[in-house]
């Protein structure tokens, strides 16, 4: 018999489960409750929808139907307009098109004998009509006698036709006309320089060997040459701590040289083959440490479901629900996923419950972005393929196999031309291009 809570095989007939102790009878009952609920909520939210698909038609006949008695409504008042002003109308029916079926209907003009005032005021109006085609034509008749006009003079100034001092007018204008022309150049090749330079103030220098350098802390980061770690300044760049240690970690430990009673101390731990020493705040090696064993803290995972817009997030349960939003306002990591329950359920196509386990095997998990936890609303589209949590107002992110850094509105801060970057500390982060690793200051 396989217990219904823990899933572990235990004896036929026992009342309680030898694993996880659970009353077997009660958590069945239980978990067929849950279903029958899940089943109840799944229902009624078919029926919703029904509904609301339903009262949509509905709405849609009502608004085709006023749409029809305005076309009406807009035709009468059409065929009494016609008529003050002494204009007959008959509508005639249009033989449908080939590729039309509704009968459509169009106005004929007819003529009618009008009275002499009548035709004079219709003049008027269609002078009033045309009076901005008449101005129309008066400008661009202008502006093509100006261009004429000028396109002669400067004929003349170059066959030097005309007086001199015409001649040495035109001369000083065409050197002015030249210099602002190279003064416009000049302020825009200054401001591509500019621009070159602002980028170029990131990039200090490409020098540092290194098989990896990974996130610490605020001061320094791990270190990778081959198989063996150290210690690297954030801001300098500088080792401050030789990479010849099997491990470089941050963990709580306490000092073997105090005893039974030694505190609790959390810092920098170096592990080396066997032993693990505390590193002090020079970070030189000092005495000899045991970590402390801590049950492994429960990380909580946000998934961004496309179909519906809604951020979930998982729960120590091995569920997963909507996301609960916060008091304050913080970015947060979340992959886009095509969900699908255990109970088959696809977010493509059904209506998910309010909680449920994703099939991990049968969901496909995409590219990552960025969530806000006071609103639980995507804020950083889910474009890029590998992300690093926001660090004073930046994030390392990549995209098709190449870093940059962007900032809280999602804005690239940092081109997308380096191979990793790290996150930023203090104002400065590690970048990696060409097999080498340097460091960026941020501006």
């Amino acid at each position: 018999m396989i217990c219904p809570r823990c899933k572990q095989e235990i004896i036929d007939g026992i009342k309680f489960c030898t694993k996880c102790g659970v009353n077997i009878q009660e958590e069945k009952e239980r978990q067929a409750t849950e279903e029958r609920k899940k089943q109840e909520e799944i229902e009624r939210k078919q029926k919703e929808a029904e509904e609301k698909k339903r009262l949509e038609e509905i709405r849609k006949q009502e608004e085709q139907k006023r749409e029809e008695e305005l076309k009406e409504a807009e035709k009468a008042e059409a065929i009494k307009k016609a008529k003050e002003e002494g204009i007959e109308l008959e509508i005639i029916d249009k033989q449908p098109e080939p590729e039309v079926k509704k009968e459509e209907k169009e106005f004929k003009v007819k003529k009618v004998v009008e009275p002499k005032e009548k035709k004079e005021k219709k003049k008027k109006v269609k002078l009033k009509k045309n009076i901005f085609q008449v101005i129309f034509g008066k400008l661009l008749f202008i502006i093509i006698v100006a261009a004429l006009i000028i396109g002669g003079v400067y004929y003349c100034y170059r066959q030097e036709l005309l007086p001199e001092f015409a001649q040495k007018e035109i001369k000083d204008f065409e050197s002015k006309l030249q210099n602002v022309i190279e003064m416009k150049k000049e302020v825009k090749e200054n401001k591509q320089e500019e621009k070159e330079a602002t980028n170029n103030e990131w990039e200090v220098k490409l020098d540092i060997e290194a098989s990896d350098i990974k996130d610490l802390n605020k001061e320094v980061s791990v270190i990778i040459k081959g198989e063996k770690q150290g210690l690297i300044d954030n801001k300098t760049g500088k080792i401050v701590l030789e990479p010849k240690y099997t491990k470089v970690y941050i963990a709580d430990y306490t000092r073997i040289a105090e005893g039974e009673f030694a505190k609790v101390t959390k810092g920098i731990v170096v592990k080396d083959i066997e032993k693990e020493y505390e590193v002090d705040s020079e970070y030189k090696i000092a005495g000899e440490v045991k970590t402390v064993v801590q049950s492994t803290a429960f990380e909580t995972a946000y998934f961004y479901n496309h179909h519906d817009s809604i951020i979930y997030e998982s729960l120590p349960t091995g569920e997963v629900s909507k996301v609960k939003p916060t008091r304050t306002s913080n970015l947060k990591i979340c992959s886009d996923i095509d969900i699908v329950t255990q109970e088959g359920l696809s977010s493509a196509k059904d209506i998910l419950p309010e909680s449920f386990i994703i099939d991990y095997e049968k969901s496909k998990v995409t590219t990552k972005g960025y969530f806000d936890t006071k609103t639980g609303e995507l804020v950083i589209d889910c474009n890029y393929d590998e992300v690093l949590e926001f660090s004073e107002g930046y994030a390392a992110v990549k995209e098709e196999k190449k870093a940059g850094i962007i900032d809280e509105e999602g804005k690239t801060v940092v081109d997308f031309k380096y191979d990793e970057t790290r996150s930023v500390h203090n104002g400065f982060a590690f970048a990696k291009k060409d097999g080498k690793w340097g460091i960026l200051k941020v501006k």
